[in-house]
């Protein structure tokens, strides 16, 4: 995640300011196919790490240890992730 969107930022931010034929073809390439699948990627990644995130801080804090409890977040953990990642692209695809 790191090193892709690192990848992707810096890429952007050489399109923005390098003038507008080559923010054009930043964002030819990145409404391809192949760019969807990075962008989509990248989201799913963010948000399957919010996730886990948000589960160890509940451990931090001293809850969810229970092997119920500990079993159903380290579920719903990816699930979340992937069903965030679908509302966010639903978002954007839509608007």
């Amino acid at each position: 995640m790191a090193l892709v969107g690192l990848f992707v930022l810096v890429w952007w931010l050489g399109a923005l300011a390098t003038g507008p034929e080559y923010y054009t073809t930043f964002t030819d390439l990145m409404t391809t196919p192949i760019g969807y699948v990075v962008l989509v990627g990248l989201s799913w990644a963010f948000f399957t790490h919010l996730m886990s995130g948000l589960r160890h801080f509940v451990l931090d804090i001293g809850a969810g240890y229970e092997l119920g409890i500990n079993r159903i977040w380290s579920i719903l953990s990816p699930i979340m992730g992937i069903l965030l990642t679908a509302g966010f692209w639903a978002l954007i695809l839509t608007k």
